[in-house]
């Protein structure tokens, strides 16, 4: 490997790191998931995360960045429709029943997952720093780019699976309708809390 690729990996790979064990959309649906519905069933979730990014990051890799600068209100748009559906998650979060056999709650699924990444705020944020900030000049663009979608695919574990496994601690307690009526609201209003990043 290239002594340039080196020298950026282990910053890059902090970064990763720490912008993905942070709060955030993401992590509140998977702690939210864990809760409800157990580390196996969530796996499909984290799955789509993970697949949603890479396409992101691939595609603002290619230039989407680009088109967003040529035409702002394209990505006002976008806001405003991330907006929505993180307003709707929430409150279908906030408002969700205690999980049992019956209930008819599903976990995220692979594809969900993937196309909530379009509309994620921090996933841009984060993608779109890592795209610029992480990424080397002429013939080492490509490499560089590629070694940090490596790096966000292997970086994010564990913090993938830390908040899964909060949710998943707590989940015992779920089947008390106050405690679950309170955790719910909980992670709803976390939620509603990463509206701002949208507007940056």
């Amino acid at each position: 490997m290239d002594s340039s690729l080196l020298a950026i990996a282990p910053s890059l790979m902090l970064f990763c790191f720490i912008s993905t064990v942070t709060p955030g959309p993401n992590n509140i649906l998977l702690a939210h998931s864990g809760a409800q519905f157990g580390i196996a069933k969530t796996l499909p979730h984290i799955l789509g995360i993970r697949t949603g990014m890479t396409l992101l990051h691939l595609t603002i890799l290619s230039g989407l960045g680009q088109v967003f600068q040529r035409w702002p209100v394209a990505h006002t748009i976008c806001a405003y429709i991330a907006s929505a559906y993180i307003i709707y998650m929430a409150v279908k979060i906030a408002f969700a029943k205690v999980h049992s056999v019956n209930n008819k709650a599903k976990p995220m699924g692979v594809i969900q997952a993937a196309a909530f990444q379009v509309i994620n705020p921090k996933s841009w944020a984060s993608l779109i720093t890592a795209s610029s900030v992480f990424t080397l000049n002429g013939d080492l663009f490509w490499p560089s780019a590629l070694l940090g979608v490596v790096m966000f695919n292997t970086a994010t574990i564990p913090g993938t699976f830390m908040w899964v496994t909060i949710g998943k601690l707590v989940s015992g307690k779920l089947q008390q309708p106050e405690y679950n009526r309170m955790f719910n609201m909980t992670m709803g209003l976390l939620l509603l809390t990463t509206l701002p990043m949208i507007f940056r």
